[in-house]
């Protein structure tokens, strides 16, 4: 399942944020000192981070969001990769 961060540009720098926020055993707060991410990648299992900054959405990403027609069927036919 590919997960999205967010990046805020703020004193002339992006950071990453994760959308995912706190719950417990979770620290994923705002934070413009380094990355707060809910989970770090697990490369065992193949896990990837995108160093990337977009300016927009990812097609692939944009397209599944736009049909989905309600959580469940998001869940169902989220992408596994970009």
């Amino acid at each position: 399942m590919v997960h999205g961060l967010v990046a805020v540009r703020f004193n002339g720098a992006w950071h990453r944020q994760d959308p995912r926020g706190n719950k417990p055993g979770v620290d994923a707060r705002f934070c413009l000192d380094g990355e707060r991410l809910a989970f770090v990648p697990d490369r065992a299992s193949n896990e990837l981070d995108y160093p990337v900054l977009y300016a927009a959405p990812h097609p692939v990403v944009l397209d599944t969001l736009t049909a989905a027609r309600d959580r469940p069927h998001l869940w169902q036919t989220l992408p596994t990769a970009l």
